[in-house]
């Protein structure tokens, strides 16, 4: 699939969850690192009641009407490493997300997504706050990864 890309890095759209942050954050602390905020990652759609990392499982989602392909895992880079209120820098949360979420010399976290249908400008393009958000369908493969 050939996905339409317009002013970002990879795809218009980022997906995470509050279970995986808090899932990568068990992980700092018993590294003896502080906590992170979603800031860190620069998400436009955070979802809530999921598992840790079942994001990574989906294929197809719909948020409020409008339809998302599930594209792939995003690969994070050195902007995840300053803290959004210091400006400081630090190895983490990539020096931890590589112990366990490393794929191709990536540490992942989040997955890319992208219109159906290309977003124009009208009301059911819009995505609000508080839309509800349905899982449509699940890519076996990433699935089956994800459940062992």
């Amino acid at each position: 699939m050939a996905a339409p890309v317009s002013l970002a890095d990879e795809a218009p759209y980022l997906l995470t969850s509050t279970t995986s942050l808090a899932a990568l954050n068990e992980r700092l602390t018993a590294r003896g690192q502080p906590p992170v905020d979603m800031r860190r990652f620069r998400s436009n759609l955070v979802m809530e009641g999921l598992k840790p990392w079942q994001e990574d499982s989906m294929s197809r989602i719909r948020v409020g009407q409008v339809e998302f392909h599930v594209w792939q895992r995003c690969g994070r880079g050195a902007m995840t490493t300053i803290d959004r209120d210091s400006l400081e820098r630090g190895p983490e949360p990539l020096a931890t997300l590589h112990t366990f979420r490393d794929r191709a010399g990536q540490g992942n976290f989040g997955m890319h997504l992208v219109p159906v249908v290309p977003m124009i400008n009208g009301d059911d393009n819009i995505i609000r706050v508080g839309d509800a958000i349905e899982i449509l369908d699940y890519n076996n493969e990433r699935k089956a990864e994800w459940e062992r």
